[in-house]
């Protein structure tokens, strides 16, 4: 990561952000990131014209900044990203948080962080003894990871037998993979399971960055699912 500038006069500093910014992005260049919002500046720009890759590590990372950099009453912009990155964030919602730059102009955000914890969504429907939750939206944490740990605890007393159904998730928050994984237990000490399917790239890229994948099965397809139960 470059920087580009410090624009005193405005009170902007710009960053060049790396080709790639994931998982394996190193340390070193994660740790500057976060550094931005304790600098004196006002505005902070992220010059993403040169990025071709970018998965869930790196989404967490932007809206970390967000975070950061809003509670400290400064401006966050995202600088001319490439047309698969931009639709990636438009694809999960949390474009909506940023100013972005454009070739067309800037597109301001109009969004804040509680609205996207507010867009989750839960719908449940019973196939014998087995309960499918039907996620939609962003699972962002606190509120998303709260609102789903109180009806999984509602369902909990109805059937050992879970099924996701991530079809609608955009994104899943790793943050609130600590309540998927204690339902999860909670699941298998009553001789249970929990499954998850039609999961997107992104929430698949986040499981198995964690590890997830390798405790709670992920499959294809709803039916592939509930076959293997059968």
């Amino acid at each position: 990561m470059e920087i580009m500038g410090a624009d005193s006069e405005k009170d902007t500093c710009t960053f060049k952000m790396p080709e790639r910014l994931n998982a394996e992005t190193p340390h070193k260049t994660v740790a500057m990131l976060k550094e931005l919002p304790k600098g004196n500046w006002e505005r902070v720009v992220l010059d993403m014209s040169d990025t071709v890759f970018m998965d869930s590590a790196g989404i967490g990372v932007l809206v970390f900044l967000y975070k950061e950099l809003t509670a400290n009453s400064k401006t966050f912009v995202l600088r001319k990203p490439q047309r698969k990155i931009y639709e990636l964030l438009t694809e999960i919602g949390v474009d909506r948080l940023f100013d972005v730059e454009l070739s067309s102009g800037v597109r301001k955000g109009e969004a804040r962080l509680n609205e996207l914890d507010n867009q989750l969504r839960i719908d449940e429907e019973a196939v014998n003894d087995i309960y499918i939750i039907s996620l939609a939206g962003v699972m962002n944490y606190p509120a998303g990871s709260t609102l789903f740990k109180n009806r999984m605890f509602m369902t909990l007393a109805n059937t050992n037998k879970i099924l996701l159904d991530c079809n609608g998730l955009a994104f899943f928050d790793s943050l609130s993979v600590g309540s998927l994984l204690r339902l999860s237990r909670l699941l298998q000490d009553n001789g249970g399971s929990m499954k998850v399917c039609c999961a997107n790239n992104v929430v698949r890229d986040i499981f198995a960055s964690l590890g997830i994948d390798s405790i709670i099965r992920l499959y294809g397809t709803r039916e592939s699912a509930l076959a293997d139960w059968r």
